[in-house]
């Protein structure tokens, strides 16, 4: 069926086959790397049909609403918006987390970190409930995976932008039970938490901003988010170093931190780590097999 075709149809009577195809014609003919996938991504958004039941619903009419809703997704995309801003949400774990240009799109490679934390938290024999803190939270991605995963803990959201924590809020609003062992704190990296934490912390986890100011980005990056979360300064480990120097202050003994950075960082940085006083640092790489996080514990 033909575009013009679509057009002749009547509303009550547009099938979402036809809807899919409108959107993998208008994407393809933008260039879009895999206009498929999107049309897929954008019709299971707009539809509820996901997985296996994305076919079955190929043949089911689409309400008015429904339709309303396809094209307001398209119409965003179709403007340069990330795929991921125009659905309006994107799965992080087991996470289906609200995102829009408040926020970083949350990646895969940062769920490496979740990764990195549990084994961490395992290997940490504090008394539990583990305090852990997660800087820079955005839309409180890394935190939130932390709080719904595991039983033993209490996390610490901060971040210095406001508008990024009503976005964190908004999905901690959706964790359920789970949400009890959340608290959100709007100040710059350890500034909000109380003081009488310090030393208490068995986990910091951090996705700070590490791309240097010269650094040139993607355009659908650079143009839709924020840069605040993305820019660090003119050497790009600005925010990593200021984290460094002030985790050891709330980390009890044995407690330990994770910081995704840079693959070209993460050398530098180990040092770093290794002059303040760190110890059993470690690089972790990414799903592209790239260095990515580096890890360590405090020994004072």
């Amino acid at each position: 069926m033909t575009q013009e075709d679509l057009e002749r149809t009547p509303r009550e009577e547009i099938l979402w086959r036809q809807l899919y195809q409108k959107a993998k014609e208008n994407l393809t003919s933008k260039d879009f790397d895999v206009p498929d996938m999107e049309a897929r991504w954008i019709v299971e958004k707009a539809s509820g049909y996901q997985g296996t039941e994305f076919t079955s619903a190929m043949d089911k009419k689409a309400s008015t609403l429904e339709i309303k809703h396809f094209e307001a997704i398209l119409e965003k995309r179709l403007a340069g918006q990330p795929l991921q801003y125009a659905l309006g949400s994107w799965g992080f774990r087991n996470l289906d987390l609200y995102i829009d240009n408040r926020v970083l799109i949350p990646r895969p490679e940062t769920e490496i970190l979740v990764e990195i934390a549990h084994a961490l938290l395992s290997d940490c024999n504090a008394e539990h409930p583990h305090l852990v803190a997660d800087l820079g939270t955005g839309s409180g991605a890394v935190g939130l995976a932390i709080a719904q995963e595991r039983q033993d803990v209490q996390v610490f959201l901060t971040d210095s932008s406001q508008d990024a924590l009503k976005v964190a809020a908004a999905n901690l609003a959706g964790l359920g039970n789970d949400a009890r062992k959340v608290h959100i704190l709007h100040g710059s990296w350890f500034e909000p938490i109380p003081k009488e934490r310090r030393e208490s912390f068995s986990l910091i986890v951090a996705n700070p901003p590490y791309i240097s100011i010269d650094e040139r980005l993607p355009t659908e990056v650079a143009d839709w988010e924020p840069h605040a979360a993305l820019y660090a300064g003119k050497k790009g480990t600005e925010d990593i170093e200021k984290i460094l120097n002030e985790a050891h202050h709330w980390l009890h003994p044995r407690g330990a931190m994770a910081i995704e950075m840079a693959p070209h960082q993460t050398e530098v940085m180990a040092q770093k780590a290794k002059e303040i006083g760190y110890s059993n640092i470690e690089i972790h790489k990414d799903l592209t097999q790239k260095d990515r996080i580096m890890s360590c514990t405090w020994k004072p």
